[in-house]
């Protein structure tokens, strides 16, 4: 009895092993195959433009906030202590409102740009996917956050099913 127990533990063990072995693994980097397509440079102009308009209000924000300054500045020798006291509260009231503004605008290009590039990585990920299971992979790495790259490098196929010409 001990013998056979034995027997189908190591029956079990050996083809345990034999089976992790079969796993075919691969590894992909799509950062770079990102950057390489050609939507990529249209998000970027995109996102730059969509940068440049944010820069450009806020640079008219600001550059009104400087022009109260300036008036008050040379008006508030003539000015009551209580009208000066309400320019000055004025004045804290749109430099917080231009802060906010351009809080407000870094949130935005923040998320201009995850919603520009998620929709490329929605492509490259469908791309790796496809590509694992015509060609039977059963994990697919990302090679950025790999130690060791084992398995097949599929990023050219990736670029291939992408229609990205490689210069292999």
């Amino acid at each position: 009895m001990k013998k056979t127990v034995k027997s189908i533990l190591f029956s079990i063990a050996i083809l345990t092993a034999f089976s992790f072995n079969a796993q075919k693994l691969g590894h992909v980097n799509s950062q770079a195959i990102v950057q390489e397509m050609p939507d990529y440079e249209s998000a970027r102009q995109e996102l730059e433009s969509y940068k440049n308009d944010l820069a450009k209000e806020l640079e008219m924000y600001q550059k009104l906030i400087m022009e109260f300054a300036q008036d008050y500045e040379k008006q508030k020798t003539t000015m009551s202590a209580e009208s000066r006291q309400r320019k000055e509260a004025d004045l804290m009231e749109r430099q917080q409102n231009y802060e906010k503004k351009a809080y407000e605008a870094e949130t935005k290009l923040q998320q201009k740009e995850q919603e520009l590039l998620q929709a490329i990585m929605v492509k490259v990920n469908n791309a790796v996917q496809e590509l694992a299971k015509s060609e039977g992979y059963d994990y697919i790495f990302e090679r950025t956050t790999l130690l060791h790259a084992g398995g097949d490098d599929i990023s050219d196929k990736v670029r291939k099913k992408l229609g990205i010409n490689t210069s292999n």
